[in-house]
C-alpha cells in the first residue's frame, strides 16, 4: 500500500461515516509517520487499513451500524476494493491490545479532500513504537516479520519498544483470553534478541522518538475546522499534530 491508497481509504470510509476522524490501526497506520519510500518493503504489504470511528471514543456510539457501512462500502471485496486494491477492515475499540497511554501519543495525519477543500478528513495513526509492541505482542509470523524489517532498516529501535512496554504496561481488552504473561514473556525475549548484536544505525525514516505527536487533552474539541499546521510529508498531505479530540474517555 502506498501514501495515496492510505489517504484514499481514510477520507472515503470518513466520508460513508459521515465523521471528520478516524482512527487507524493495524500495521498500515505506520503511514501516519512515514511515507512508503522510506519504508521497507515488509512494512507496506498489506492492502488492509484497520479503522475505528472516531465517534466511538467521544460519544460512545454504536459501532454495529458503523462497521457495516465500512464492510459494504469500503470492505474487502466492495467496489472500492476492487477499483482501488486496497479496502477498509472495521475494528471495535474494545479489542485492541496496545500500551496503555496510546491515546495520547497519536498521530495527526490529514488527508486533503482536494485543492480549495476547506479542510481535510484525518486518520488518528498509531505511534510507531506503540504499534510495534502491539505486533510483537501479538506474536504471528507476519508481526515478527514487520518489526524485524523495521529494525532492520534502523526506523524503530528494539530497546524503544522494551522501554514501551516495561514503562507504560499494556492494556488488555476484556475480550484477550490468551495467557497475558506468556504473551508479555514471549514479547520481550524475542524484542531481546535484537540487542544480542548492535542494532544498525538510523536509515532514511527518523526514529520512532524523533516522530512528533500531540497529547490530546479535550475531550469533545474535535477537530480544527481550518489546519494550522505549516508541515507537508513528501506525497503533499498535511501532517497536523496539533489539533485532535482526546480519546482518552
Amino acid at each position: 500500500m502506498n501514501r495515496e491508497q492510505f489517504a484514499r481509504a481514510i477520507r472515503t470510509a470518513c466520508a460513508y461515516l459521515e465523521e471528520p476522524y478516524v482512527v487507524v490501526f493495524g500495521s498500515q497506520s505506520i503511514l501516519g509517520s512515514y511515507d512508503d519510500s522510506t519504508l521497507p518493503a515488509e512494512a507496506s504489504m498489506s492492502r488492509e487499513v484497520d479503522i475505528s470511528p472516531g465517534s466511538a471514543f467521544t460519544v460512545g456510539t454504536d459501532l454495529d451500524d458503523k462497521l457495516s457501512v465500512l464492510d459494504v462500502f469500503v470492505g474487502e471485496d466492495s467496489p472500492f476494493h476492487d477499483l482501488h486494491g486496497v479496502y477498509v477492515e472495521g475494528i471495535h475499540k474494545d479489542t485492541v491490545v496496545l500500551p496503555n497511554g496510546w491515546e495520547n501519543r497519536l498521530v495527526h495525519f490529514t488527508a486533503d479532500d482536494g485543492s480549495g477543500a476547506e479542510y481535510g478528513r484525518t486518520g488518528l495513526c498509531l505511534d510507531p513504537v506503540d504499534l510495534c509492541a502491539a505486533k510483537t505482542i501479538a506474536g504471528r509470523t507476519k508481526d515478527h516479520e514487520f518489526v524485524s524489517a523495521l529494525i532492520r532498516d534502523g526506523i524503530i529501535h528494539a530497546t524503544d519498544v522494551l522501554d514501551r512496554i516495561a514503562s507504560a504496561g499494556i492494556q488488555w481488552p476484556a475480550v484477550y483470553t490468551d495467557d497475558r504473561e506468556l504473551a508479555l514473556i514471549r514479547a520481550t525475549n524475542w524484542l531481546e534478541s535484537f540487542l544480542v548484536s548492535a542494532e544498525p544505525a538510523f536509515g532514511a525514516g527518523q526514529s520512532a522518538s524523533e516522530s512528533s505527536t500531540e497529547d490530546y487533552s479535550a475531550v469533545l474539541d474535535g477537530l480544527s475546522a481550518t489546519p494550522t499546521g505549516d508541515d507537508h510529508d513528501v506525497t503533499g498531505h498535511e501532517l497536523d499534530r496539533n489539533h485532535g479530540p482526546d480519546l482518552e474517555h
